[in-house]
């Protein structure tokens, strides 16, 4: 997510590309995990999983308003 917005950011989370909401094999299939920064994580991923669109991101970082 951070090369699409044209940066570069370590990534500090293990995120499920599938969510697993409990099931333990999806949790712990390596094939199913990638990695993401905080940021793209916190924000952007969980708001694809509850179906919202993905906005992009500024320059400083912030989001891009509707």
């Amino acid at each position: 997510m951070c090369s699409a917005d044209n940066r570069v950011t370590i990534a500090t989370v293990v995120d499920h590309r599938i969510p697993h909401k409990g099931d333990m094999t999806l949790f712990w299939d390596r094939s199913n995990w990638q990695p993401l920064c905080k940021f793209h994580h916190d924000s952007h991923k969980q708001a694809e999983e509850k179906g919202s669109k993905r906005r992009g991101v500024q320059d400083d970082g912030w989001p891009v308003e509707d």
